[in-house]
């Protein structure tokens, strides 16, 4: 088996290396896109299964609430029982419930096949995280992978939608599941002679009972805010909210008794770790929402159709495919902090550009170039935050800290859509276009605010991912220092 290395030529990524990045990569793409990709296919899927309007959510809701909530669990277990074993693993159970899902005859098989989906997805993307985080060691070598693994984290979101759109107007909903079943094939193929193995070398038993608390704990989070932006009654949402609040608190009191807890506090005060999952939620949350309220925007009130929609986010995609592996190197020549200042002005910008939206719009003129900044300041801000976010953790807790990262993510762009979109919401007065328009202003001016407060996070950041001298000269001329 080959094992992976790094150039040290200006943390170029040479060998076995680049192939590994490139596995990994595209398996966290297939299953970002997959989260989206269905949103488009939606009223195919009603049409052909017959599928209620009232149950129609959980075809996203079955993938969503497995992968968000198991990824903490299967980030730990990874670390325990090995990386490439479950990444095998889930790839396997997500491939055979992608091939279910694009067969499935009645409702109740798309979404048991969804939901294995989510399960497969959830062993996977933070084990990937890890195997790649493992693969590199820190420096500039590794801020140059992270960059690229940016890029389909922020551009897989958006590539979503196009790609949902093209795939179901020419070959039809299941396509869009078919489709992962030779990509998984491959990757399990490669994955097979091409990822070395990597776990912990000390392995305490796996926190079982941790485990399924923070699993439920999580699940019934996610729920709740899917209950409360579908409107349910505030029955449903307190029931939920209380459920959530029980889990989380029998949670910490078995963290606090066991002796190989499944969070280990120690990873979390490590470094700067818990920041960087705080600014990975509000980026991750406030992007989400600017999305959301661009794409209604565009369908409502411009009348686009899905998959003009899907088209209008083309650029995007582009954009932050193109500079987010940059952001690794800049991060290596001047350190997190100053290229998410950056990043978080871009997006501060974008956001308060975008909330002037007119009723009678136009998407050149008003909705592309404040997209652009948004663009752009999501595709300079992932890799500084998952550098900050792994920087100083150990190799044996390395899945774990991908999974916390993961979970912010995922759970960070449920809340802020489930919550600027209940602020929108209380703004808008009325179904009239101008009344909607109104609407999305005020979300988008929200989110502009949350993300300038969180810029407060960002100064404080510490200074331990800053670029070494030697890592400094080689960023900025390619080539390493003379030696004396």
């Amino acid at each position: 088996m080959t094992e992976p290395s790094t150039s040290s030529q200006g943390g170029r990524i040479s060998g076995a290396a680049l192939l590994t990045l490139l596995l990994l990569c595209a398996a966290q793409f297939m299953l970002i896109v997959d989260v989206v990709v269905v949103n488009v296919a939606v009223p195919s899927i009603r049409a052909d299964l017959g599928i209620p309007d009232s149950r129609l959510p959980l075809v996203s809701v079955s993938y969503t609430l497995t992968f968000g909530s198991l990824l903490i669990a299967f980030g730990r277990t990874g670390d325990l029982v090995g990386r490439r074993r479950l990444f095998m693993i889930g790839m396997t159970v997500f491939t055979l419930a992608s091939l279910a899902t694009g067969l499935a005859q009645t409702e109740w098989q798309l979404v048991i096949s969804r939901a294995g989906q989510g399960v497969g997805a959830a062993m996977v993307s933070p084990t990937a995280l890890a195997l790649l985080t493992t693969a590199f060691s820190e420096g500039a070598g590794r801020n140059r992978a992270l960059g690229y693994w940016g890029a389909v984290g922020s551009g897989g979101a958006i590539a979503g939608q196009l790609l949902g759109g093209v795939i179901t107007d020419t070959v039809g909903w299941r396509g869009i599941f078919l489709i992962n079943v030779p990509i998984g094939i491959a990757a399990l193929i490669l994955a097979r002679y091409y990822l070395r193995e990597s776990r912990a070398e000390q392995r305490p038993s796996l926190d079982v009972r941790g485990a399924v608390l923070l699993t439920a704990a999580l699940a019934m989070t996610l729920l709740g805010l899917t209950a409360l932006a579908e409107g349910r009654s505030t029955a449903v949402v307190v029931g939920l909210a209380i459920a959530c609040i029980v889990a989380f608190t029998l949670f910490i009191r078995v963290e606090r008794t066991h002796p190989a807890p499944l969070v280990d506090a120690r990873v979390v005060r490590s470094g700067n770790v818990a920041r960087a999952n705080v600014l990975f939620a509000v980026s991750a949350g406030m992007l989400g929402a600017a999305l959301f309220f661009t794409t209604l925007y565009l369908q409502v009130v411009l009348d686009y159709s899905p998959l003009a929609v899907g088209i209008a986010f083309a650029p995007i995609t582009l954009l932050i495919l193109l500079i987010s592996p940059l952001a690794g190197t800049l991060t290596t020549r001047y350190g997190p902090r100053r290229v998410l200042l950056v990043a978080f002005g871009l997006l501060i910008a974008g956001l308060l550009l975008m909330a002037r939206l007119p009723t009678d719009g136009n998407y050149f003129r008003d909705a592309l170039p404040p997209l652009l900044l948004i663009a752009v300041g999501a595709a300079l801000s992932y890799a500084p935050i998952l550098i900050v976010g792994t920087t100083g953790v150990s190799e044996r807790d390395q899945g774990l800290a991908s999974g916390l990262l993961n979970s912010a993510q995922e759970l960070g762009a449920a809340i802020g859509i489930t919550v600027i979109g209940a602020i929108a919401t209380a703004a808008t007065f009325g179904g009239t276009p101008e009344a909607l328009t109104a609407g999305y202003r005020t979300g988008l001016f929200i989110a502009a605010t949350i993300i300038a407060l969180s810029v407060l996070l960002v100064l404080r950041l510490g200074r331990s991912t800053a670029p070494s001298a030697e890592e400094a000269v080689t960023a900025e001329t390619g080539d390493p220092p003379e030696q004396a």
